[in-house]
């Protein structure tokens, strides 16, 4: 997997930076105002994001949001660093944005991990004062104006985001690409698998030209393997496109 990548679809005419952490991905959005860091990755990537920001034509003053999809530790575990070294404002949804203020993850993962990770897991927490909560259609000054879509199911408290003029949906843990190709949020791991195959099937039929997921390569101008994917969920719960 390539360690830098601009994702930029022929439709949108706003640079968006891939950062491959390693473990999860990251993405920065350059708009004229500044720039959005779309989850933050494990704790300790901060030096990593802030020198993507510097390739990428910012400096940490111009880092003006960090939008959370999730407060897994892999996504959110950076948030309190890049955000004390930016003082961009940090957004997440309302039980997301609660968990980021005490430094834990949610509750999704099977017994035996999760009973280890409530007890003995935290990331650096981020001050409440710096925190916004988003949710359902609420919209950011982002890439021509990024939708906020309430997508539950990988954790109940899960929100993607869609750039209708980019084509970009930046799908958190909804959508990945893990073994190369496009599937939903695994069973295992998820909190409500009925719900998170409904969220999969509301992003897919947006039909982006960028699925951004947090894990595998982006997926771009690929309609076959949404629509494929899509068609598979669709069976499953029922009701049309």
């Amino acid at each position: 997997m390539p360690t830098r990548s601009d994702v930029r679809p022929d439709r949108s005419s706003t640079d968006v930076l891939w950062i491959d952490t390693g473990s999860v991905n990251c993405y920065l959005c350059r708009d004229p105002d500044g720039y959005t860091l779309i989850d933050a990755g494990m704790p300790g990537k901060a030096d990593l994001i802030f020198g993507r920001l510097a390739e990428f034509g910012g400096q940490p003053s111009d880092l003006a949001r960090i939008v959370i999809t999730h407060a897994d530790m892999d996504h959110a575990g950076s948030a309190a660093a890049v955000q004390a070294r930016s003082g961009a404002t940090v957004y997440a949804g309302q039980a997301s944005a609660e968990l980021l203020a005490t430094g834990r993850s949610p509750r999704h993962m099977p017994a035996v991990v999760q009973f280890l990770m409530d007890r003995f897991v935290r990331y650096p927490a981020v001050a409440r004062s710096h925190i916004r909560v988003i949710g359902e259609e609420d919209e950011l000054p982002v890439l021509g104006g990024l939708r906020v879509l309430a997508t539950p199911g990988h954790t109940l408290d899960h929100h993607a985001l869609y750039s209708p003029s980019a084509g970009i949906c930046f799908a958190g843990d909804a959508l990945n690409t893990r073994d190369g190709r496009l599937q939903r949020t695994p069973p295992r791991i998820s909190a409500d698998q009925a719900a998170a195959d409904r969220s999969a099937a509301r992003l897919l039929a947006l039909s982006p030209a960028v699925i951004a997921c947090g894990h595998g390569a982006p997926l771009i101008d690929d309609p076959a393997a949404v629509t494929a994917l899509w068609e598979q969920l669709r069976q499953q719960i029922g009701g049309g496109r």
